[in-house]
């Protein structure tokens, strides 16, 4: 469900011109930029630590110092200040010639997602310059006119507006095949080739099975993509990459994801929306493989979706398990910002932001907000199921409004069998170091690629 756009102070602000009510209709003035003290605070404690861990493909080293540093934490605070300092925000910020606008109020969460894409593009020119390098045909990457049939493809072939896809069927039993293959003890890189194969199966069919290739160059396309436009492209590996996703989709094998593309379409590109699929599902392990981890210390909750996978007519969509995996996503974001720019002046309490604008948001500062949500630091699946997670707060893990992920229903339906299936035919243990971190209130950061998780087979 989108979340509702009205704001979080209510009538504080006019949502869609971001004037203050009564402030009059006058030419208002150009907001001022951070001064260079905040800029670099704002910089070294909320952007930088995005960059540095991958917003692409993660670093695992990077990822390791995060969670030491709990740098989320940092950004939380340093956001809190702005927004006071700055009476709630944007606070725009120079860097490099250009001007990043960091979003520090909830409405002004709603107000950018809500108007995407105009005036507030998707396709921004960081992003554009990092698709690039994969997918630069992606929805993600496109501007109207070319956005309009992208999205319509993608929705169409994920049948966003079902809540259960028509091969859904298929790809439980996809998920359910694999996932038995895990057992005794593994690390994130062994979850992850398993994890990788089904996906595979999934979105390109069976056939890809084995065909790891295909996953090896995405993620050579991927870390450069971490560089945006200052990465050379890699022409040799992108042209293999794409011809081997178009051999698929011409395949077209019956029950997968790219079975449901037209065969024929050449403003939306249909193979060329398929990478952003491989990339989105790999962010959905990440998801799951620390779902996993808390559930490890959590046996009352295992015991509550182990009852929900043996007695599925009672819930069928998987809803305990499928909201602890949104827990994860929500503790633990893997989209790390969401970017938005303006293609106008915009308006903002009476001031204005010019064209080109980039709007940040930080998805952890709004998720982790203890002094806005009583739940912030705790790993509560309940919330996605009695409404607490849905209020006007902006709790954002598949985005919101016209740009929010299309495969938000696909990507549950695998994550939550995945779960239910593994702790229904297992008993989990986590390693003493992260089951300490995990023990007390969830921390800000948490990096996925350290636990090692066992998996006992029941009897």
């Amino acid at each position: 469900m989108t979340p509702p756009v009205t704001g979080c102070h209510s009538g504080q602000t006019d949502r869609f011109s971001g004037r203050r009510p009564g402030t009059g209709g006058g030419m208002p003035d150009q907001m001022p930029s951070a001064s260079l003290l905040d800029a670099s605070r704002a910089i070294g404690d909320v952007l930088l630590p995005v960059v540095a861990r991958g917003a692409i493909l993660r670093r695992p080293r990077l990822m390791h110092l995060a969670e030491r540093l709990q740098v989320d934490e940092r950004a939380l605070r340093e956001v809190r200040r702005l927004r006071k300092r700055y009476d709630g925000g944007p606070v725009p910020i120079r860097i490099a010639g250009r001007t990043v606008a960091l979003v520090t109020e909830p409405e002004d969460v709603h107000r950018v997602l809500s108007m995407t894409p105009t005036p507030f593009s998707a396709a921004t020119t960081e992003k554009v310059g990092a698709l690039r390098h994969f997918q630069p045909h992606a929805v993600l990457a496109s501007d109207p006119p070319d956005r309009w049939p992208r999205r319509k493809l993608n929705e169409e072939a994920l049948q966003t507006s079902q809540p259960v896809h028509r091969h859904a069927e298929r790809m439980q039993a996809v998920v359910h095949e694999e996932m038995d293959r895990l057992q005794e003890t593994l690390g994130w890189n062994e979850f992850r080739e398993v994890w990788s194969q089904l996906v595979r199966r999934i979105v390109l069919g069976d056939a890809a099975r084995d065909d790891t290739t295909v996953t090896d160059e995405l993620d050579k396309l991927r870390a450069a993509a971490n560089w945006a436009e200052f990465a050379p492209r890699q022409h040799a590996v992108r042209r293999r990459f794409a011809q081997a996703i178009s051999r698929y989709v011409d395949a077209a094998e019956p029950g997968s994801l790219v079975a449901m593309l037209p065969r024929k379409d050449g403003d939306a590109d249909p193979a060329g929306q398929v990478p952003h699929w491989l990339f989105a599902y790999d962010a959905a392990g990440i998801a799951v493989w620390r779902a996993l981890a808390v559930l490890a210390t959590r046996p009352d909750l295992v015991e509550r979706i182990t009852t929900e996978a043996r007695h599925p007519e009672s819930s069928p969509l998987l809803a305990v398990a499928g909201g602890a995996v949104q827990e994860s996503l929500r503790l633990w974001p893997t989209t790390l910002v969401v970017l938005r720019e303006s293609r106008t002046d915009t308006e903002w309490r009476g001031h204005t932001l010019p064209a080109g604008t980039e709007f940040a948001i930080v998805s952890s500062v709004f998720h982790r907000d203890d002094e806005a949500l009583e739940f912030a630091d705790r790993f509560e699946p309940d919330v996605w199921l009695d409404g607490r997670a849905e209020g006007d707060w902006p709790i954002i893990p598949f985005s919101e409004g016209p740009a929010r992920c299309p495969g938000e229903n696909v990507v549950l339906l695998t994550t939550s069998s995945a779960v239910s299936h593994l702790l229904d035919r297992n008993t989990l243990d986590l390693d003493p170091q992260t089951r300490h971190l995990l023990a007390g209130p969830m921390p800000k950061t948490f990096d996925h690629t350290h636990p090692r998780l066992a998996f006992w087979r029941k009897a």
